[in-house]
């Protein structure tokens, strides 16, 4: 760890041929640090140029196949009394920087504090977390697990900054499947045993549509008897997994068994909702809708139209927007004779 040299504040970064988005990223920071700390791990582009351009000070290591390894080792080169941990795809907004500044001066803050982070997935959608990213460089608080790295702070105090950060890294559904691919094999290195390994790789498969992974690792999972926040997440993994690949009683083991530790889960609810509404579709296409023929003993009292089941369900999964509207074919013809 450096010495402290009495600056406020230094961003730390690990990049690699991001010269696409690194410049956006430091512009963010004028006005609001004092250093720019960066490894790069092997960028062939102009990322590093572009890096000392802003007056970065950059380091090259070979990338290890560990965030959490490089993440730490970033942070060892500041010298300033507080650390941003930012990536070249993300960029400061929203935030008044001389009023976080002045805050982080005062010396009445605890070790940890959280930024609010939206992150911009394909089709515009928008999620909004809250991330630690900000630390006292002295509480010596570092990274650990090689993939989907979390900071070693179980016991650490933490409060809500005024910064914001917009994370662009998951707009492009391209760049997306190529970091989720590169996480499952890192993943997969960290063994059978290690439950953050294998939470890892059910999150990144379920992104590139790997159901039979999804399932393999969210089974193991709750065959180690993980916390009970993680063996939920399992369920939902393996809920939604098993669901997409039409898996329907290997479905509902995986619900029952997250519901018997959080019965009002609403992700688990939703997976059941989408898998009624997905074998309710197949149902129809097997034996036919009311846009059919057919003759019935029994006439509906619901509207039976595969189209607009499929429409639903491609709602309900987030594809697309549904609008309901009514009108006059709102039922069978017929249905409302005596």
């Amino acid at each position: 760890m450096g010495n402290d040299d009495g600056s406020l504040l230094a961003a730390c970064l690990i990049v690699r041929n991001e010269e696409r988005n690194i410049g956006r990223c430091l512009a963010s920071l004028d006005g609001l640090v004092d250093q720019i700390k960066v490894v790069d791990t092997g960028s062939t582009d102009l990322t590093v140029t572009i890096a000392r351009e802003f007056g970065a000070e950059v380091v090259s290591s070979p990338w290890t196949n560990d965030f959490s390894f490089h993440r730490n080792q970033v942070m060892d080169m500041a010298t300033s009394k507080w650390i941003l941990v930012i990536d070249a795809d993300e960029s400061v907004v929203e935030t008044d920087k001389e009023d976080t500044r002045t805050r982080l001066a005062s010396g009445s803050l605890p070790e940890i504090l959280m930024v609010r982070e939206h992150l911009v997935y394909p089709g515009g959608k928008r999620l909004t977390v809250l991330a630690p990213r900000l630390l006292a460089r002295s509480s010596g608080i570092r990274y650990v697990h090689p993939i989907h790295e979390q900071l070693d702070i179980s016991d650490s105090r933490a409060m809500l900054s005024n910064v914001t950060l917009l994370h662009h890294g998951y707009a492009a559904t391209d760049r997306l499947m190529d970091k989720e691919r590169r996480n499952i094999e890192i993943a997969r290195r960290m063994g059978e045993d290690s439950l953050h390994g294998l939470h890892s790789r059910a999150r990144s498969a379920l992104s590139i549509e790997a159901w039979e992974e999804v399932i393999e690792c969210a089974s193991a999972l709750l065959k180690r008897d993980p916390p009970s926040v993680l063996a939920v997440e399992a369920c939902v993994l393996g809920g939604l997994a098993t669901c997409q690949a039409g898996d329907h009683e290997k479905c509902l083991w995986f619900l029952r068994r997250g519901k018997e530790i959080e019965p009002e889960c609403s992700d688990l609810m939703l997976i059941e909702l989408v898998d009624a509404a997905t074998r309710y579709r197949d149902l129809l296409a097997a034996e036919g809708d009311s846009r059919g023929q057919g003759a019935f003993v029994r006439p509906w009292m619901l509207w039976h139209d595969a189209d607009q089941v499929s429409a639903l369900l491609d709602g309900l999964l987030g594809r697309r927007k549904v609008v309901v509207t009514a009108g006059p074919q709102s039922c069978p013809e017929g249905a409302g004779d005596s």
